[in-house]
């Protein structure tokens, strides 16, 4: 008789097994979400966090780009208001002497070493443009040729200072540019300072030869680059500050230059 008796003992009823399988999965569940869940919520955060990262830098970006295109096309458009500008000019590389240059601007009151202001307003900016030189003797006038109109119909008051480097050392640029900066503040106390390589010609004059709070850059869209921005930190060819921007600071490092005879 013990065997049915035992068989009786061990007999579990099905109830039971599904509670015992039940609380097993139960548990199972609790220590998964115990040791493992906190990490797949912890990376899923981590994810969000980084997609709202990328999504505010686009954001930020695309805020950018539009405010500066509301600001360069209202500065435009104040500016063309004020000035007789005419947008896109005509670009004429043809080699020209510099007397004729002079007799081109004899009657429009262009004095000796580049002088000019306007004489039916007071203008907006004092501009001293320095041009770095050495070798380039059939480019100079082309650049006046096109640049003086330009500054006129801008009614701004210039001043172009030629930094000329001779001999056969490596042309330090930034040297001349010093050297200028220095013998421009000698002539006239000027509110915005130019730094103009020989070589570029502008072809819009509602590029604006003034100044603002910040360094600005004139020369970011060139015909040789298909008129993109080579890299972000191009700043060269033509570029101006205003004097406070300097201080009593000289301008470029010594050591810093570029090109032969720019």
């Amino acid at each position: 008789m013990p065997f049915p008796t035992m068989r009786r003992i061990l007999r579990i009823p099905n109830r039971s097994v599904l509670a015992i399988l039940f609380l097993f999965s139960l548990s199972s569940s609790f220590l998964y979400f115990v040791y493992v869940a906190p990490g797949i919520v912890n990376t899923y955060l981590f994810m969000m966090q980084a997609r709202g990262i990328i999504i505010r830098e686009n954001m930020r970006t695309i805020g950018a780009q539009v405010y500066e295109q509301v600001v360069r096309g209202a500065y435009a458009r104040r500016n063309s208001s004020m000035n007789d500008t005419e947008g896109e000019m005509e670009v004429n590389m043809s080699e020209i002497r510099m007397s004729d240059l002079r007799q081109m601007f004899a009657e429009d009151a262009v004095r000796i070493g580049g002088h000019w202001k306007p004489s039916d307003c007071v203008p907006r900016w004092k501009v001293a443009i320095l041009i770095p030189f050495r070798n380039r003797h059939e480019h100079l006038p082309v650049l006046f040729k096109h640049l003086i109109p330009m500054l006129q119909r801008q009614r701004l008051q210039f001043a172009f200072y030629v930094i000329e480097q001779t001999g056969n050392q490596p042309f330090n640029r930034a040297m001349l540019f010093n050297i200028g900066f220095l013998e421009a503040m000698k002539d006239l106390d000027w509110d915005c300072v130019i730094f103009h390589d020989v070589d570029h010609i502008p072809e819009n004059d509602r590029n604006y030869y003034g100044c603002g709070h910040m360094p600005r850059h004139f020369a970011a869209k060139l015909d040789k680059y298909m008129y993109l921005l080579p890299y972000n930190e191009f700043f060269g060819g033509v570029s101006g500050l205003r004097w406070s921007s300097l201080g009593k600071s000289m301008v470029f490092p010594m050591h810093f230059g570029a090109g032969e005879g720019r």
